[in-house]
Order: C-alpha cells, then structure tokens, then sequence
C-alpha cells in the first residue's frame, strides 16, 4: 500500500470513530448532518460510489435502507460498534482503497464480497441451493478458508459471507 493510501486509511479510521461516536448522540439528525459535513470536507471522488449509496439510502426517510440503519440503533451498542468498524470502516472504506489500488495496478476490479461456501455437507433441499446434489464430499479445509480470507484482505476485501 502506498503511502498516501496508507495515510488516508488512518485517518478513515480516526474519523470513522469520531463520527460513531456523534452518531450514537441522535442518529436520525445527525446522519444527514454526517453525510453533508463528509462531502464538504473530502474530495469529491474520493469514495464516491460509497458514498452516494449512504446519501440515497438517507434521501427518503421512509425506504427500506433507511428504516434498516434506524434499526441498528435497537442493537447492542457494542454490537453496533463492531457491525460499524467492520462493515463501514473495513470493508467499505479501508477495503475500498486496497481495490481502487488493486484496479489501478493490476488493471482488474477486486469483488467487495467473497461467499463461501465451507462445506457442501447438507441434507436440505432448498430451492435454488445446489449443496444436497454434490453429496458430502465437498469441504474446504480450515487452511483453505484461513488462505482465502489472506489472499482476499490483500486485495481489499474484508466482507466475507458464509453459507451452510
């Protein structure tokens, strides 16, 4: 990591918590405020397609997406805190400069998310799931999941999801 990216990746995460903090405060007033004082202050395509996502889930107070960052609000606060290093700082915005490096070196775009799927080891028969056909054979070893994991934080992912 160069670094100016490097640089930027420790003030992403000064900020981030600071801005946790004022977020926990009144959430409903002070994510609009949050989201006007990132754009006045940050370059304007530094992040932008993250960005633009949180400002078009905020826009109209009655989607979905807004109701569902109201919600977390319902959550343990540690767990909203982990949920917000994680999912915020990690995955959106430390990870988004591994992939927007990753793009410009490699000419090649890094997934944001990785699904895994350890074991194919199910007796279901899901709609749509593909696991009970291949038998029980399939499995990934902790080793290969471990490696999977390292290769992809190199790349800039930090999102993982696990399927049974």
């Amino acid at each position: 990591m160069k670094l100016a990216d490097k640089a930027k990746s420790a003030a992403i995460e000064v900020v981030a918590k600071q801005a946790l903090g004022y977020l926990e405060k009144d959430p409903e007033t002070n994510i609009p405020k949050l989201m006007e004082l990132v754009d006045k202050y940050t370059p304007k395509d530094w992040f932008a397609g993250q960005r633009n996502a949180i400002r078009s889930a905020i826009s109209d107070k009655n989607n979905n997406w807004y109701q569902l960052i109201l919600r977390m609000y319902q959550l343990d606060p540690g767990v909203r805190k982990t949920f917000f290093e994680n999912f915020i700082i990690n995955a959106s915005l430390r990870g988004g400069l591994l992939q927007e490096e990753n793009a410009r070196e490699n000419n090649c775009n890094s997934p944001w998310a990785i699904l895994l799927d350890p074991t194919s080891a199910c007796n279901l028969k899901c709609t749509g799931c593909w696991a009970a056909e291949y038998g029980h054979q399939l499995n990934l070893s902790l080793e290969e999941i471990d490696s999977i994991i390292r290769q992809g934080k190199e790349i800039g992912v930090y999102m993982y999801i696990y399927r049974r």
